[in-house]
């Protein structure tokens, strides 16, 4: 029973720190770029929203998983 409970927190840590290297560079910066899926967002303290191009198309990156 303990290593599955073991295995239930450290899973929950995992997933709570999804995203906060990139929040916490946005607090010094302002804002940090990420790549999710293959679509560039930008990360700010408060949430995130989709990049996009001078033209008004979505950005697009290279990896992001998923």
């Amino acid at each position: 029973m303990l290593p599955n409970r073991l295995l239930i927190i450290a899973a929950c840590l995992v997933l709570c720190g999804c995203g906060q290297m990139e929040r916490t560079m946005a607090i010094y910066t302002g804002w940090s770029r990420m790549c999710v899926a293959g679509v560039s967002y930008l990360q700010f303290t408060s949430g995130a929203t989709v990049e996009y191009t001078p033209e008004g198309r979505v950005k697009t990156c290279q990896g992001g998983g998923q």
